[in-house]
């Protein structure tokens, strides 16, 4: 078969799929569930139809890129890559910084997607049909199983980033790693903006050395600032202010 011929065969139902994924994967990124079935057919070069019979319907096809948004912003392969691939030469404390800002950077994306879930969910009329529940069902269940392999790949993955400290640790390696994963976490699971966000150099040099030093330490570095009182009067304690990430039912990424 000569190349003219293999690029006019028609592409399997799978792989149509992927692609069509792939192309508009930016899109549903940047309008959640505000997407238009037409913007999705120009993302992906196709007739609107042609989504309707790969698909079913809009949602599904949302769906399935959201899902595959989370695979791509949290798979186990990339997360334990990325983590194993940090310079063990360096300090502790830079070795810890590096993790804390890719487990910011994999949860924000993680959590974009969640977003768009949650839009999915909360679209879905009062009696909508049960095909489309049990769709939105394997999604979760899909996710949660990728979450327990992510998991396992950040515990290696950090292991490996501490391993030529681990004589050092006050603590058992798998405390140190639920530290870690805790400090990553509440960046995001905030309820309000009352603090601002700790730089990651700082919080990775918390973890390593502790929040108090000798008596007679030098005094501590310039400390964060509070947000002004007034601004932050406005708010119920404890409620969501504008601008901040809800909570994410699946956990960090790190």
């Amino acid at each position: 078969m000569d190349n003219a011929r293999r690029r006019a065969a028609p592409m399997a139902p799978e792989d149509r799929k992927a692609a069509i994924i792939d192309s508009v994967l930016p899109l549903v990124a940047e309008r959640g569930n505000d997407v238009t079935s037409r913007e999705l057919a120009q993302a992906a070069g196709v007739a609107e139809g042609t989504l309707f019979r790969a698909f079913g319907d809009k949602t599904a096809l949302v769906g399935a890129v959201a899902v595959e948004g989370l695979h791509r912003a949290a798979g186990p392969e990339e997360t334990f890559a990325e983590l194993t691939a940090i310079d063990s030469t360096l300090p502790l404390e830079r070795r810890l910084e590096l993790v804390i800002e890719a487990g910011r950077g994999r949860t924000a994306e993680a959590m974009r997607w969640m977003s768009v879930l949650r839009q999915l969910r909360v679209a879905m009329p009062p009696g909508d049909d049960d095909a489309t529940r049990r769709r939105m069902t394997a999604f979760r269940d899909e996710l949660m199983t990728q979450r327990v392999s992510q998991h396992a790949a950040t515990v290696g993955g950090i292991t490996a980033v501490l391993a030529p400290d681990l004589h050092r640790l006050r603590v058992p390696v798998e405390v140190a790693i639920a530290l870690i994963e805790s400090a990553i976490a509440g960046t995001h699971t905030r309820l309000d903006d009352l603090l601002p966000e700790i730089p990651a150099d700082v919080l990775a040099d918390a973890l390593v050395n502790g929040l108090a030093g000798p008596p007679n330490a030098p005094a501590k570095k310039p400390g964060l600032e509070l947000p002004d009182a007034a601004a932050s009067s406005t708010a119920a304690p404890g409620a969501p202010t504008p601008g901040s990430p809800a909570p994410s039912l699946e956990g960090n990424c790190f």
